[in-house]
C-alpha cells in the first residue's frame, strides 16, 4: 500500500510539473483598455497596465506581476522592485491585467519592465520607458 501511494504521489508531481511548463503568457503594455499597446509612456500618465493572456493555463492557476525600475537615474537604484500583485485564473486560458498607478511624486523618467510569473516560473517580461510629460508614442484608439 505504501508503495502504491508513493507511485501515485510521484505521478501527481510529474503531472503538476508538466502542466506548469506548458503555460504560455503573452503580454502588452497600455495606458488603459481602450489604448493601443505601446512601450513608451509620458511621465504624466495616471496608470499603467500590463494586459496578458495565457494559453495552457487552467482555472485556479496563480499569476504574479512584478514591476521593476531598471534605470531611473538618481530616483532609485537600478533594478528596484516597485510593486507586485497576484491573480488567480477564474477560467482556463485566462486573460488578466496588472496595473500600477502613478506615484505621488510622479513617474521618474527611465527604463522599466514588468515580469509576469505563472506559478513560480517567469513566463514573460515586458519592457517599457517613461519619458517627459506629454512626450510618448501613446495613442488612444478612441481619438482616431
Amino acid at each position: 500500500m505504501k508503495r502504491l501511494l508513493a507511485i501515485v504521489f510521484a505521478a501527481l508531481i510529474c503531472v503538476l510539473y508538466a502542466h506548469a511548463g506548458t503555460v504560455k503568457v503573452e503580454a502588452i503594455m497600455a495606458k488603459d483598455k481602450e489604448s493601443k499597446p505601446t512601450d513608451s509612456f509620458s511621465a504624466d500618465v495616471p496608470k499603467l497596465y500590463a494586459f496578458f493572456k495565457t494559453q495552457g493555463s487552467t482555472k485556479g492557476d496563480k499569476f504574479r506581476g512584478v514591476w521593476i525600475a531598471d534605470d531611473v537615474g538618481d530616483a532609485a537604484p537600478a533594478n528596484t522592485k516597485i510593486d507586485e500583485a497576484s491573480l488567480t485564473a477564474d477560467q482556463d486560458n485566462f486573460y488578466g491585467a496588472f496595473s500600477l498607478s502613478k506615484p505621488t511624486k510622479g513617474w521618474p523618467e527611465g527604463k522599466y519592465h514588468v515580469d509576469i510569473y505563472a506559478g513560480d516560473d517567469l513566463a514573460t517580461s515586458v519592457k517599457f520607458t517613461i519619458g517627459k510629460a506629454g512626450e510618448s508614442k501613446e495613442e488612444n484608439s478612441s481619438d482616431e
